[in-house]
């Protein structure tokens, strides 16, 4: 083998090892990217998700007292239906 091939096939070898080392840095930042991209659309997830949390949470008090006020309520009309039927036993 001659000189001239060696060093063409060692230049070609450098070459292919610069083009993977190359590659596998930028694969490595589009990894990064991404995973940056995801961390932050977890985040906004997460924010969104915790408003819903607190809405429904404030719609679960709301419906209970609600709730508690049908049931005052209830026993209230109660309450009158049997003073009116005392009222019209006594006529």
């Amino acid at each position: 083998m001659s000189i001239g091939l060696i060093v063409v096939i060692f230049v070609v070898a450098v070459a292919v090892l610069a083009l993977v080392a190359i590659a596998t840095q930028k694969a490595r930042k589009r990894r990064e990217l991404e995973r940056m991209r995801l961390s932050e659309q977890a985040g906004g997830h997460r924010h969104e998700a915790e408003a819903h949390a607190s809405k429904a949470q404030k719609h679960e008090e709301t419906a209970r007292e609600a709730a508690e006020r049908a049931e005052r309520e209830r026993e209230l009309a109660e309450h009158h239906g049997d003073k009116a039927e005392k009222i019209e036993r006594k006529l």
